[in-house]
């Protein structure tokens, strides 16, 4: 490969913006981890109770931010008030 054509793209990725990015890769491994922990029956109780299984994916998908905040002492549904991560984690759910 020609060293000016790969450095040409490579800046072209630095340009990008990696938030819907990073998200979605987190919000898949999350809803992976999800339908792993149902077990076999996943698909069956995800038909019955889909409301359940998004409860359940939202608190994994922000555990993290839920946690730090409780720590600090901030409200703890404050990372639920980003709503372009809301809607990408709803999407990608």
């Amino acid at each position: 490969m020609d060293p000016e054509a790969f450095l040409d793209i490579a800046n072209q990725v630095v340009k990008l913006k990696m938030f819907p990015y990073f998200d979605i890769a987190h919000c898949a491994l999350s809803a992976l981890s999800v339908r792993e922990d149902l077990g076999p029956g996943a698909q069956a109780f995800s038909r019955k109770h889909p409301l359940s299984c998004w409860l359940s994916y939202m608190l994994v998908v922000y555990a993290g931010g839920m946690l730090a905040n409780g720590l600090l002492a901030e409200p703890i549904l404050a990372p639920l008030k980003n709503t372009p991560q809301l809607v990408v984690a709803t999407l990608t759910w």
